[in-house]
This record gives structure tokens, C-alpha cells and sequence, in this order.
């Protein structure tokens, strides 16, 4: 039986772990491997995603990153707490690239499966397949530089758009690496489903600035203006570091009894909130590719989002299963979501397409892209 070694940072929420988590799972399902998870980071105490019980976990430091622990001395002038907090932040930093480079470097396996770009970056060995799959997508000089010799060692690097795939193959320094495109995989739903008549629009992503949830925030202000006497709400779903600042700023706009800002919560709850809304909006800067559009649509709603470089493009028909809005014109965007307020017929729609359109990303029809890497 030949073995898989996945390297991650952690098991916690986020859109990248549960996708890994999804393939994994479906690969446990075959038999055909034996699969083990090295981890940096034990954060929750156990993975926020069910894995197959058959998969077995390493975790190399028993806690995360002390990032929210230095900002608080820092906000609290507590500076000897916070140069000690400095000092075990380095070291975590250090602990997390030997460690992981050393378990590269000795475990008996097949293949080894990176998820992230600093691991891939670490690999050396000849007498494995490499396999990378890259999440990000930043078009910038300092990354594109990190790209260029991050990928020596690795037989495949696999990316989920085509788009990805056309800049990487100039990014790549080297001509050993094979570029291959296998997108994001999702569970089949059939548990929930949207009826799309529920005055409530809904977005899921970590409250960070890449998913730019303030000017959502923006978006659903000028519409609550122009729906005064037709009141709908709007749920985020997610954390992160600027979950204070969204707080605020929905005080300000006195919005505090239409916006819910919504914790991590199981993915069941998660779909089950999506079942309950009408309309999906993503107003990310970048996307890798978006699972949560996917799932979005998996559920029966109509999607708005910003037609960035990667990922929606390929996700969303125009005009059929939702909306493209180019130049993140935000204004557009606002006249599109009130065009699917104003019209539950259309909304329904819009949202059978969405229904329709999900079923390729479906586990089941993806698996075996991975499968065939794997002969």
C-alpha cells in the first residue's frame, strides 16, 4: 500500500484546510493508501474538520502562533511581557521550519503532498513525488519572486484555475515541475437547499482585508437606503483580525440589528445559514479559486461577486447563475443585488443554475484527477 504525507499548518477553520480535509477524506475512502498529516500547529486540540479515522496526525508544536498575545501587550504597554511575547514568537517561527523540514527530511512515504508554498520550498528529497497544491494567488513582484525557486523539488504543482496555471508556468523558474489544473472539490448537498424567498443575503471568509468585507459592509448600507420599507439583513460568517473593526463600523452606520457577524461554527450550521438566505455576495480583492462559492451555489442561491483575476470567472456563468461585476465597481454591484432583491422569480432562477452548475465540483466527479497523479 503506498503512502501519502500531507504537510499543513493547521487544522483549524479556513478554506484551504477544509479542502484539504475533503481530499483527504476522499482518498482514505479508496484504501488503496495509507495517509498521515504532519501539522505544525495544534490549535484547537483536534482538527475543526472530521477526518477519516484511519488517517493518522502528527502535530509538531502543541499550540499556535502568539500573534494576538504580542498585540495585546503592545495595545496594553506591557513591554516586558511584550519582548518576552517577541522572543517566543521568533522561536515558534524558527521551531516551525526545522520541524517540519526535519520530518521531510526522515519519514518513509510515497508522496509528499505540500499545502503551503514555504513547505514546498522545503522539500529535497528525489526518492518521493512531490506534489504541491498552491492556494494563493497574489500577482505581485514579491511574490512572484517567492514562486520562481519555491518549486525545485516538486514533481506537481497543482492549481485550480486555468488562469493560475497560464502565470505560473511563467513564474516557475525551473522546467521539472509539471503545472496541472484540478479545481476544489465539495461534498454533495442535498440536505439543504435554499427556496431563495428569505429577505436575507449571506457571505462567508475570514474577517481579513482580502475579502474586504467593509465595503460589503458599504454595499448593504445602500441598500438598506433604498429598501427602507423591504427589510432585509445580511449574515457574515467568519473570524479574524478585523472583526473589532466591522463591529464598529456597523454600529456607526447603525446597522447593528440587520448585519450579524457570525463566529466560526460547524460546517453543518454553516450550509444551514446558506439554505436560509436568498442571495450569496463575495466582494474578496483575490481568490485562489473561492470553495465557498461553490458551496454557495451547491445550496441554491444566486451569486454577486467582483470578477478578479482567478477564480469567479471560472465559477460563475454571467447573467445565468449570477453576476460578474468587472472593475469592483461597487455600484454595480449594489444595482445588481437590488435587481435580485426586487425579483423573487428571478432569484429562483438564478439559483436552480447555481444548483445545476455546482455538481461538477462534486467530490465524486474530481477525486479522479487526483487519482490519476497518484497512479
Amino acid at each position: 500500500m503506498k503512502k501519502i504525507t500531507f504537510l499543513m499548518l493547521h487544522l483549524n477553520y479556513g478554506g484551504l484546510e477544509k479542502q484539504t480535509v475533503t481530499l483527504i477524506n476522499e482518498l482514505a475512502k479508496t484504501n488503496n493508501f495509507e495517509i498521515e498529516i504532519i501539522c505544525v500547529y495544534n490549535i484547537l486540540g483536534k482538527s475543526f474538520y472530521d477526518i477519516d479515522s484511519k488517517v493518522k496526525i502528527k502535530y509538531l508544536i502543541p499550540y499556535g502562533p502568539n500573534r494576538k498575545e504580542i498585540k495585546e501587550y503592545a495595545d496594553n504597554k506591557k513591554y516586558f511581557k511584550l519582548v518576552k511575547g517577541l522572543f517566543k514568537g521568533i522561536n515558534i517561527v524558527f521551531l516551525k521550519y526545522y520541524l517540519m523540514k526535519k520530518e521531510i527530511n526522515k519519514c518513509r512515504t510515497d508522496y509528499i503532498f505540500s499545502t503551503r508554498i514555504e513547505f514546498s520550498k522545503l522539500i529535497q528529497r528525489t526518492d518521493t513525488i512531490n506534489i504541491s497544491q498552491e492556494h494563493s494567488y497574489i500577482d505581485t513582484d514579491k511574490y512572484i519572486k517567492k514562486v520562481g525557486n519555491s518549486f525545485d523539488n516538486v514533481d506537481y504543482l497543482v492549481v485550480m484555475t486555468e488562469k493560475a496555471k497560464e502565470n505560473y508556468s511563467r513564474w516557475i523558474i525551473n522546467n521539472k515541475t509539471e503545472i496541472l489544473v484540478i479545481p476544489d472539490m465539495i461534498e454533495k448537498n442535498e440536505k439543504y437547499i435554499s427556496n431563495c424567498e428569505n429577505k436575507k443575503m449571506i457571505s462567508v471568509g475570514r474577517l481579513e482585508d482580502v475579502k474586504d468585507f467593509s465595503l460589503l459592509i458599504d454595499i448593504f448600507y445602500q441598500i438598506v437606503k433604498e429598501h427602507k420599507n423591504d427589510v432585509w439583513t445580511l449574515d457574515i460568517i467568519g473570524s479574524g483580525s478585523l472583526k473589532q473593526e466591522l463591529e464598529n463600523k456597523i454600529e456607526c452606520l447603525n446597522l447593528k440589528d440587520k448585519i450579524n457577524l457570525i463566529e466560526n461554527i460547524p460546517i453543518d450550521m454553516v450550509y444551514k445559514n446558506l439554505s436560509e438566505s436568498s442571495i450569496f455576495v463575495l466582494t474578496s480583492k483575490s481568490e485562489s479559486f473561492s470553495l465557498v462559492l461553490c458551496e454557495a451555489m451547491d445550496v441554491g442561491l444566486p451569486v454577486v461577486s467582483f470578477d478578479i483575476d482567478v477564480g469567479p470567472r471560472e465559477i460563475i456563468d454571467n447573467n445565468v447563475n449570477g453576476y460578474l461585476i468587472e472593475n469592483r465597481q461597487s455600484k454595480e454591484m449594489t444595482n445588481k443585488i437590488l435587481s435580485l432583491i426586487d425579483n423573487c422569480k428571478l432569484r429562483k432562477q438564478m439559483g436552480n443554475s447555481a444548483k445545476q452548475s455546482a455538481g461538477k465540483y462534486y467530490s465524486s466527479n474530481i477525486i479522479n484527477k487526483w487519482l490519476e497523479i497518484l497512479k
